[in-house]
């Protein structure tokens, strides 16, 4: 019984001990709607053609730089040049009072996958975040 007790409890303080912590990382969320708290949690990656697509980039870590370039490019087998080809990009100021997030909207009109990709404008070669949808 005391070695059962001695076991458990061992288990239980390497448990919280160990410094385990969730990683906080950037992303993008999507919604055919303006995004809310309301709707925060009902984000879809499906759209149909010709339609807002309305994204929110958030990041845990403060953004340095005053401009980030978002990048659409479209995804599949029959795309030349690694299945890969940037269909929209633009460069977005970020304002002081923003900075651990950018809101907007685009169309596509354009049937396919699609990922979009938000990069800081001071380091081009590697995205802060990305997440993939598609139009129908």
């Amino acid at each position: 019984m005391k070695k059962t007790i001695f076991i458990l409890l061992f288990i239980l303080v390497c448990f919280t001990l160990c410094g385990c912590k969730e990683k906080k990382t950037a992303g993008i969320l999507f919604n055919s709607e303006p995004i809310t708290r309301e709707n925060l949690l009902h984000a879809s990656r499906n759209f149909e053609s010709g339609s807002r697509i309305y994204y929110l980039f958030y990041t845990p870590k403060k953004i340095k730089s005053e401009f980030i370039r978002i990048q659409v490019g479209k995804t599949g087998d029959n795309i030349p040049k690694g299945g890969y080809t940037i269909v929209w990009s633009n460069d977005y100021r970020i304002m002081k009072q923003n900075m651990y997030y950018y809101y907007n909207h685009f169309t596509l009109r354009i049937p396919g996958r699609y990922v979009m990709q938000v990069f800081d404008i001071d380091n081009l070669s590697e995205p802060l975040a990305w997440n993939y949808f598609f139009v129908y």
